[in-house]
């Protein structure tokens, strides 16, 4: 079988929307510790980091590219692991533990603090699944 690319461009968008939605709102929830944690890392942190259009432009952009990529991932191993919930786990739980790796060192260099970091990554998790299981609905062989 061939993955059906219409199909998980078309459930790239819906796990995109479902990224921005849920990103946004772990930053809303989170945004206090971050800035009270870059802040005593480095004194004014948050007054230099990158804001604007620009930067709110290429956050959209790669969460839509983010969840075609779960879509995607999902219409390959969907063969294997059978449609379904269990399956968009397996998708979300190998991006996520990629993109955890990847961002360890954040609480080792004290840039972050380790029960701020499991917070964000136990949100991270959910949003994932949540965002790649709707895309996954979207998406048929």
């Amino acid at each position: 079988m061939s993955i059906n690319w219409k199909k998980v461009l078309a459930g790239g968008v819906i796990a995109g929307v479902i990224l921005i939605i849920l990103n946004s709102l772990a930053q809303f929830v989170l945004m206090g510790r971050f800035q009270q944690e870059m802040n005593s890392w480095i004194p004014g942190a948050t007054e230099h980091m990158a804001t604007g259009a620009g930067v709110v432009a290429v956050g959209l952009i790669l969460k839509f590219v983010l969840g075609t990529l779960l879509v995607w991932l999902y219409a390959a191993i969907r063969p294997r692991f059978g449609a379904g919930p269990r399956t968009a786990l397996y998708a979300a739980v190998f991006v996520w533990m990629l993109v955890a790796i990847f961002f360890s060192d954040i609480p080792m260099i004290g840039m972050m603090s380790v029960v701020t970091y499991a917070m964000l990554e136990v949100m991270q998790l959910a949003a994932l699944f949540i965002a790649v299981w709707a895309g996954a609905r979207a998406y048929s062989e």
